[in-house]
Formats: structure tokens, C-alpha cells, sequence
């Protein structure tokens, strides 16, 4: 038996070292934006590059959730060498465990916390948890979104705005809103309506008041989407082409660096390598 694990782990690795090679998607084929560079994470490493991405300038900070094990992280990844730096493999706090919390989502770094949001099994009572940035460590704070925020129980997403000090959340199909929730106390405030409706969203990020939106949507293109929260207009900024046809889009983060790339998206190919896309703007 034990042999029998070594040889298995040995032809997955190889599976997913060859899905990574072979990789070659990703270009834009909308506007001017170009395809950067892609950054390429597999067996431990790939498990954290499955969900959500944000930033704080120094590090990238990216959730992975894999229902089928159980597993649920967040990592904090260097921007400049791409090195993984941190993770923390059992993420899911305990207490919300306990509520059949099972699938930590897309991300959002503002004030030295990472805000996560986070899925019950049945995907009834969607909610917020809030992780400390420097240790990766659950800070004891969330907050359970009820059905009049989240309608049918999803919440692949959340997006701090750093001005306003405000947190947005939004459903993954069909959601033509966001809502706005206080970042410090995660309370409701309002509902915003978009000029157009979504289909899976995977993340989300603001950067100067406007929201970008990764979205899942096609099997051959993904797409990443503006909106603009106070006006409700809508546009298409990235059109990717997928590697695979088991690629999936997955979250966003902004942020200008010296190589000229400013959206800096997660694919996962194959459910096996992550991948972070980074594109001009």
C-alpha cells in the first residue's frame, strides 16, 4: 500500500508539472492591455492559487479552498519574487466549522486584514471572516450575511474600497447590485444596481473607486469587467483566452508595478496549477 501511495503521488506530480508547461493561455485580445508574465504554482503551492488574490503592495495574499479535501488557506506571496513567504493550511476557523462553513472564497486586503469571503456546505448563510494579515491567523471577527443581503446563499467575493472605508459584496450569477457593507463592523448600509448583470463572478477589487470583476463566464474567454459602483455603468476591460478547457477564472487584484502590469488575475488549469496572469492596463 505504501508503495502504491508513492507511485500515485508520483504520477500526479508529473500531471501537474505537464499541465503547467503546456499552459499557454491567457492573452488579451481586447484593447491595448498586454500579457505581462505569468507566474505558475503547483502540488502545495497550487492549492492556495484556487480562489482569491489581493494585495497590499508588498505581498499578494491568496485563498484556496478544495471542497473535495477538506482544505481551506491563505498564503502570502511576495510580489516582487513571486516566492511563497507564508500560508496557513488549516484557515477555516473552528467556530464556523462548527456552522458548516466549508469553502473560503475571493479576498480583500484594507487596513492590515484580509477579508474573506466564505460558504457554508449547503450554501445558505454566506459570510465574512476577517484574517490578520501579518500572521494569516482568523482575527475572531465575521459577520453571517442573511438572505435579504445575499440572495440563494452564495458569496464568491468581497472588495474593500480604501477611501470610503466600505466593503462590497454581490452574488456570482445574475447579480446586476453590489452591496455595501461597513468594513469595520461589516454592517449593511446600501445597495448599489449595476447597468448589467454578471455571470460567475469569482472576484472582485477596487481600485480608485472603480470595481473590477473577474468573471468565469465562457468557456473559451474570460472576461474582467469595470463597474462603477456610484453611477452603475459597466464596462469590459480584459478579454483572456483560456489554456484549457478546464480553465477557471478566479479572482483580481490591482496593482501597478514596475514591469508595467496592473490586473493581476488567478486561473486555476485543470483544477491542478494555479496561475497568476499579470496584464498591462
Amino acid at each position: 500500500m505504501a508503495l502504491f501511495r508513492r507511485v500515485a503521488a508520483f504520477f500526479v506530480s508529473i500531471m501537474l508539472l505537464f499541465a503547467g508547461a503546456v499552459d499557454n493561455g491567457g492573452e488579451n485580445s481586447l484593447g491595448e492591455a498586454k500579457l505581462i508574465s505569468s507566474d505558475r504554482y503547483v502540488l502545495c503551492d497550487g492549492d492556495f492559487l484556487t480562489q482569491g488574490i489581493t494585495n497590499d503592495g508588498e505581498y499578494f495574499y491568496c485563498t484556496g479552498a478544495r471542497t473535495y479535501t477538506g482544505f481551506n488557506g491563505i498564503a502570502k506571496i511576495s510580489v516582487k519574487t513571486g516566492e511563497v513567504i507564508m500560508e496557513n493550511r488549516d484557515a477555516m476557523p473552528s467556530e464556523m466549522k462548527k456552522q458548516l462553513f466549508n469553502h473560503l472564497g475571493g479576498c480583500s486586503w484594507y487596513g492590515g486584514k484580509i477579508y474573506v469571503a466564505v460558504e457554508d456546505l449547503f450554501r445558505k448563510h454566506p459570510a465574512v471572516a476577517v484574517f490578520d494579515a501579518e500572521t494569516l491567523e482568523f482575527t475572531g471577527q465575521y459577520k453571517v450575511l442573511g438572505e435579504e443581503i445575499q440572495p440563494d446563499g452564495n458569496l464568491s467575493w468581497c472588495a474593500a474600497d480604501k477611501e470610503k472605508g466600505v466593503l462590497y459584496t454581490g452574488i456570482s450569477r445574475g447579480g446586476d447590485f453590489v452591496n455595501v457593507l461597513d468594513i469595520e463592523t461589516l454592517e449593511f448600509i446600501e445597495r448599489k444596481s449595476l447597468e448589467t448583470s454578471f455571470h460567475r463572478v469569482q472576484g472582485a477589487e477596487v481600485y480608485d473607486g472603480i470595481l473590477y470583476i473577474s468573471c468565469n463566464d465562457t468557456t473559451g474567454k474570460k472576461h474582467v469587467y469595470s463597474a462603477d459602483p456610484e453611477t452603475g455603468k459597466v464596462e469590459t476591460v480584459l478579454e483572456r483566452s483560456a489554456a484549457t478547457i478546464s480553465t477557471e477564472a478566479e479572482g483580481i487584484t490591482i496593482l501597478p508595478t514596475e514591469d508595467g502590469a496592473f490586473f493581476h488575475v488567478v486561473d486555476v488549469v485543470g483544477m491542478t496549477v494555479g496561475i497568476i496572469r499579470h496584464y498591462s492596463r
